[in-house]
């Protein structure tokens, strides 16, 4: 722009001197005019390009402060933009530790019902053979006799004896065998129960030593209670001088 001041200056300064050489014949008043007004357009004119200078440069301050501040906005946005992605990389962490947390603690949950399903089955098990424990069928009773104020075991009493250890002796579990011993009414009645048990306990040792388990088996001495024979009679009493073995089969 200043540039553009001197170029016009110059012409100005020629342009006087070409009017003063041409009217070199006028007068110094027509020349003082004409110089005065020459002036005055030159004023004029520098004036305006002036102001044109200055409001071109005000333009160019404004466009470099608006362009300064779009910069700034721009690095703001920028700052904002990381300060965002790396909140949602920390919320995406933290998403990513939920859902492994909320799957370990899904098959800590699916263990734990596998257990409490087996747990349940085992007690259903258990409780199926408790309500079994006591259904047994008992089997018929097969008599063992004995002689006369005696608890030995005769050939013929061995005999049934191995045919009820046969049954059982090879079977672990499903059974039980009662074992009751039973005397006369010969003697005294507290002497026929201490009979009647001694009888039962024979009958206990030799099916034992046939591998019938001794846990499976239960006795008891009933002396002269439960007669099958009249003890009036002789042939009554040798009936009721006798052991009845059971077998009790479970349901």
């Amino acid at each position: 722009m200043h540039t553009t001041i001197r170029q016009f200056t110059i012409l100005g300064v020629s342009a006087l001197s070409v009017m003063l050489v041409i009217s070199g014949c006028a007068s110094k008043k027509y020349a003082r005019e004409q110089a005065g007004a020459v002036d005055t357009k030159l004023s004029t004119k520098i004036t305006e390009v002036d102001n044109r200078v200055r409001e071109n440069a005000e333009r160019i301050d404004a466009t470099d402060k608006r362009a300064q501040q779009g910069i700034a906005d721009a690095a703001g946005a920028r700052g904002a933009a990381a300060t965002a992605d790396a909140k949602a990389t920390t919320a995406q962490t933290a998403a990513n530790t939920a859902q492994t947390a909320a799957t370990a603690a899904q098959q800590t949950a699916t263990t734990a019902n596998q257990g409490v399903a087996a747990a349940n089955t085992r007690i259903s098990t258990i409780d199926t053979r408790l309500n079994n424990i006591d259904k047994y069928t008992p089997g018929p009773a097969q008599s063992v006799m004995f002689k006369v104020n005696s608890s030995v075991l005769d050939d013929a009493s061995k005999s049934t004896l191995d045919g009820i250890a046969g049954q059982v002796a090879n079977q672990p579990s499903g059974y039980l065998v009662e074992i009751q011993g039973f005397a006369s009414a010969d003697g005294d009645a507290n002497y026929n129960v201490g009979l009647s048990e001694r009888r039962a306990v024979a009958v206990q040792r030799y099916l034992i030593s046939k591998n019938v388990p001794l846990y499976r088996i239960s006795i008891v001495g009933l002396g002269d209670d439960k007669p099958v024979g009249d003890n009036k009679t002789r042939a009554g009493r040798e009936q009721n001088r006798r052991v009845e073995v059971r077998v009790l089969k479970a349901n």
